[in-house]
């Protein structure tokens, strides 16, 4: 696996961004007077470490903590080189380190998982973070990307960062742990504090303004409604994707298909058999 690092470039004043392989995950760092946030950790405590190294060769003030945005390996798995500070994530990413999937992940990663630590301090709903002439709001908004996104906003910079909740450089990543009707409205939590000028830098790729955030947010929410309408015709998963209305590539719908499927039959929504007329009826 190969583990890299892009040097921090700064976005806006005390705000800065770098690159992390595998995953090409951002990392953030808000600096303030007396204190600096790291913001995701990228993929193993080591390349946690690199992390930690190059935002204190930049921050020229004490990193007091750190945040993960989700409980996704390329942001989270990196934590425990921050585990002697304060570290934020919401609540749910404790149980998140007892998934079958963590020690496949963490051995194709090359290392143990029991290396892995949880936030320190993790949230239901909101915190605060205190960095002198700056705060930091961390937000959850509600379930979406996965169950536990936590936003990361930046009041006086007016800068957010969205985790996976957005993603510029690729379609937004709807696996099995996604919530797909309630994404859109964890969306409109970031929405609701955007303004002209505010900058938002998503998980993967380059920031983005309001109308990429907006419009991101009407695709997704698009998929949800496009397989509702789909199952209350009575078009089966198999023939959906050529049925389909869809707002992203063939690769991307059929990925979401059977998990958007699966959770609106959950809700006890499944496509009707549609009995046909015989002739002269």
């Amino acid at each position: 696996m190969q583990f890299s690092l892009t040097p921090f470039t700064e976005l806006r004043p005390g705000i800065w961004r770098a690159v992390a392989q595998p995953a090409s995950v951002t990392i953030g760092l808000v600096v303030g007077s007396t204190g600096a946030l790291v913001v995701d950790a990228g993929s193993s405590p080591d390349q946690g470490a690199e992390i930690r190294a190059a935002a204190a060769a930049v921050a020229g003030v004490p990193l007091v903590g750190a945040v993960v945005t989700h409980a996704h390996f390329d942001h989270y798995y990196g934590l425990a080189a921050f585990d002697d500070l304060t570290t934020y994530g919401h609540e749910s990413l404790l149980a998140a380190l007892e998934a079958p999937q963590v020690a496949e992940e963490t051995a194709g990663l090359g290392f143990a998982p029991d290396r892995l630590r949880p936030p320190n301090k993790p949230l239901a709903l909101a915190r605060l973070v205190d960095l002198g002439d700056r705060h930091v709001e961390l937000v959850h908004f509600g379930r979406g990307h996965t169950a536990g996104d936590v936003v990361v906003i930046v009041p006086d910079a007016r800068v957010i960062f969205t985790g996976d909740l957005l993603e510029q450089s690729a379609p937004p990543a709807m696996g099995p742990d996604c919530f797909l009707k309630e994404w859109p409205a964890a969306l409109d939590g970031i929405l609701g504090l955007v303004r002209e000028d505010t900058l938002l830098v998503p998980g993967h790729g380059e920031p983005v303004d309001r109308v990429f955030a907006f419009t991101q947010r009407a695709e997704i929410s698009a998929v949800y409604g496009q397989v509702d309408y789909l199952i209350g015709r009575g078009v089966q998963l198999e023939d959906a994707l050529a049925a389909g209305d869809w707002q992203f590539d063939d690769e991307t719908i059929a990925a979401v298909l059977p998990i958007a499927y699966a959770q609106l039959a959950a809700e006890g929504k499944v496509p009707r058999t549609q009995l046909r007329l015989l002739p002269g009826h």
